[in-house]
């Protein structure tokens, strides 16, 4: 019985993580339009993703009988999230709240305090987090159904925790290694996921992951640049 479901879990979680593509969105953004057009271009996708998304499911949960998907969605939706909004609408909306908050707080900085929060500006503080929570939570459920034996939270197990902190990790790792984010900022946003992973919240998961890692990750640059930036460290 285990193998279906994890099977059903993997589709479910592929069709989550279309949002990953913002990352090269906003590569493409900065390398055509200039440093400060990545997350500009970023919201645009990510608010044209949501619209497809609501659409998606308002149709899929109001005109059921004119669904064309419906066979692949009954397969891969929660019971609870058939007569809702699925997962990718409420990650879509984080994603977009956290690329919207870092780039008009990153401006704040620039233009009131006349400092750069580089990595803010660009977007790829944003990409960092919505990459992590994309990846990370996905791998969590896919690995706590898999080998989950101990629960922390609802059907949250400590394996699954641990593989969502691996995974988004892993998925961070390409940032690093081909844009240059800083490699503590993928260890902070896979903590972070493990973090509310463990703590219990009334808040869906896939709306508060990317905005607690986005906030996060841009706390610790604003320390960063304040530190080492303005002769106070």
């Amino acid at each position: 019985m285990a193998i279906p479901i994890v099977t059903t879990e993997v589709q479910r979680k592929i069709f989550h993580s279309l949002m990953i593509l913002v990352a090269l969105v906003n590569w493409i953004g900065i390398q055509f339009f200039g440093l400060l057009y990545g997350s500009l271009l970023s919201i645009g996708f990510t608010g044209i993703s949501l619209v497809f998304f609501i659409g998606f499911d308002f149709t899929r949960v109001r005109v059921y009988g004119y669904f064309p998907f419906r066979r692949i969605t009954d397969r891969v939706m929660r019971p609870r999230e058939r007569t809702r909004f699925g997962a990718s609408v409420y990650f879509a909306v984080g994603s977009l709240l956290i690329f919207i908050t870092l780039y008009l707080l990153g401006h704040i900085l620039l233009n009131w305090f006349h400092f750069s929060a580089i990595w803010m500006l660009s977007g790829w503080l944003s990409v960092t987090a919505v990459m992590v929570a994309a990846i990370g939570d996905g791998a969590a459920a896919i690995i706590g159904m898999r080998f989950g034996r101990r629960r922390i939270k609802g059907n949250r197990t400590l394996e699954g925790a641990i593989g969502g902190f691996f995974f988004g990790f892993l998925a961070f790792l390409p940032l690093w290694y081909f844009i240059g984010v800083p490699l503590i900022f993928g260890i902070i946003a896979a903590t972070i996921l493990l973090i509310v992973d463990f703590v219990a919240s009334p808040i869906d998961d896939n709306l508060l992951n990317p905005i607690a890692i986005g906030i996060t990750l841009a706390l610790f640059e604003i320390i960063f640049v304040i530190l080492f930036f303005t002769g106070l460290g």
